[in-house]
């Protein structure tokens, strides 16, 4: 209907607004955990042209940096804009990687190189993973890190019986676009993307999210038994996505997806302003 705005229309405007006030003036943002890179894909924009949508890549960093300190990050693009350029310029520990075989429109070519390089993207002993419709949104880093090889939004129903069924399994299937994992899993994880997985077609086994928390879980011993994946009630702390905990009363740590954010504007949680 005419006149009521999109979840993404919300969330832009927010973020908008925030780098225009929050951010702008901003002296510096302190020093976060020298244990975590945070880490954002890029892709698809013009080098030739202006960037009018790098400045949401730029809100996840910032916010990011706002609530859990400055840390290593990375952006991994196929072809930098003068935008990103400029940002990385200001901020010495933004690092731009160059990845040509990422395909704009093409969602399998940042999935395989999740699975296989994250890895070689990073030498901390965790990484974050934001993106233009998710990062933290409050304090509480520390809260996660250490804990789990992995942390996302989850995908299991807040039902007994999923949870009985994903804790016996180890299945705790979650979303990749807002996450925690750590070095040791995106080791393994790109042990068998070279071993079995690089052949594999577009498919859900190899999809990010998939590949870390449902295929690998599946059909790696060695896997199932060394990761630790965060349970249903701790990864509802950590963010949320397309599972939504209506029971839930406060704000979680992140989000995925301008839908959820949306959701959080209408509980009263996020003043998206005017």
């Amino acid at each position: 209907m005419e006149g009521i705005e999109s979840a993404t229309e919300i969330l832009c405007r927010w973020q908008r607004r925030r780098l225009d006030t929050t951010h702008r003036n901003l002296a510096g943002y302190g020093t976060g955990p020298g244990s975590v890179t945070v880490l954002a894909y890029y892709w698809g924009a013009r080098s030739d042209k202006p960037d009018t949508q790098f400045y949401r890549i730029e809100s996840a960093f910032r916010e990011t940096w706002l609530h859990c300190g400055m840390m290593k990050s990375v952006i991994v693009t196929d072809s930098p804009t003068a935008e990103m350029e400029a940002f990385a310029a200001r901020f010495p520990s933004v690092e731009i990687q160059m990845e040509p075989s990422l395909v704009p429109g093409n969602l399998y070519t940042m999935s395989a190189d999740c699975d296989g390089k994250f890895s070689e993207r990073f030498e901390t002993d965790y990484l974050m993973v934001v993106q233009d419709d998710g990062f933290p949104l409050k304090p509480g880093l520390d809260r996660f890190v250490g804990k789990w090889d992995f942390i996302g939004a989850p995908y299991v129903r807040d039902k007994f019986i999923p949870r009985l069924a994903a804790r016996v399994l180890n299945l705790w299937i979650s979303n990749g676009g807002f996450s925690l994992r750590s070095k040791k899993m995106c080791d393994l994880a790109a042990k068998y993307w070279r071993e079995q997985y690089h052949s594999y077609p577009d498919c859900h086994a190899v999809g990010e999210d998939a590949y870390y928390t449902e295929t690998l879980i599946k059909e790696k011993r060695e896997y199932r038994r060394s990761m630790k994946l965060a349970d249903n009630r701790s990864a509802i702390a950590f963010a949320w996505d397309c599972v939504v905990p209506w029971n839930v009363r406060e704000l979680p740590f992140g989000f995925h997806r301008a839908e959820t954010f949306a959701e959080f504007v209408r509980r009263g949680w996020i003043n998206a302003g005017p």
